[in-house]
């Protein structure tokens, strides 16, 4: 059985299996920016002795940072930006006075936080129909984007329903779990009303272990 070990490298920490090291599917050495995110990865396939799709989050992360970022961030960048119209915390409520309340009274203080950080306003509305966003929101967005490197990049793409939310994470103004909570406002008050649904329970507690793994990717990865 393979001994997984990391070596500290110019470019960074790379994860090997013996004397080798680990590569991607893109055939590129799995090497990371810090050692608290290499040892996390080093346990991740010592628990499991080889790649599981779905069982080793942060592995996942850097191979989609390595593979599919590094090369095109700017095409990236670009493809995230069509989400700031729908961030979900733009759109309020008009069936449910109770939850219009509690969108207002725990959302609003995450996008004016957002929105002193980025120096432009979030605009809000009622209901599903489009909304467009400021210029100046979306220059600020662009800007705080491309200054991210490829692995920030990667574990922010798992927010990207909600880049109000990832920014108020990555910035640790929230932690990933309250992120989530608030994410699901609409859904808990449906759930209220009408029921839970297993497949729909399922289905959420998998995108919360994303958005956990995510934003313990981008914990390790300012980590010393």
């Amino acid at each position: 059985m393979a001994v997984f070990s990391i070596i500290h490298q110019d470019s960074g920490f790379a994860v090997t299996a013996g004397d080798a090291p680990l590569l991607t599917p893109g055939k590129k050495p799995l090497s990371v920016p810090t050692k608290a995110l290499a040892d996390a990865i080093s346990a991740e396939w010592k628990a499991h002795g080889k790649y599981v799709p779905g069982k080793m989050p942060l592995t996942s992360l850097a191979y989609t940072a390595i593979d599919q970022i590094a090369q095109q961030k700017p095409l990236i960048v670009e493809s995230l930006m069509v989400y700031i119209d729908t961030d979900a915390l733009s759109y309020r409520a008009t069936s449910s006075e109770k939850l219009a309340t509690q969108q207002l009274e725990q959302w609003n203080p995450v996008l004016k936080w957002v929105g002193d950080l980025l120096g432009a306003k979030w605009e809000v509305t009622s209901g599903v129909m489009p909304i467009d966003q400021s210029p100046a929101l979306y220059k600020a967005m662009e800007k705080r984007l491309k200054a991210l490197d490829a692995m920030s990049l990667a574990a922010c793409c798992m927010f990207a329903s909600g880049f109000s939310l990832m920014l108020a994470t990555l910035e640790k103004h929230v932690d990933a779990a309250e992120a989530f909570r608030l994410s699901r406002l609409e859904e808990e008050s449906q759930a209220e009303t009408w029921g839970r649904d297993a497949e729909a329970d399922s289905r959420a507690a998998r995108l919360k272990e994303e958005i956990l793994s995510a934003a313990e990717f981008l914990r390790l990865l300012a980590k010393d």
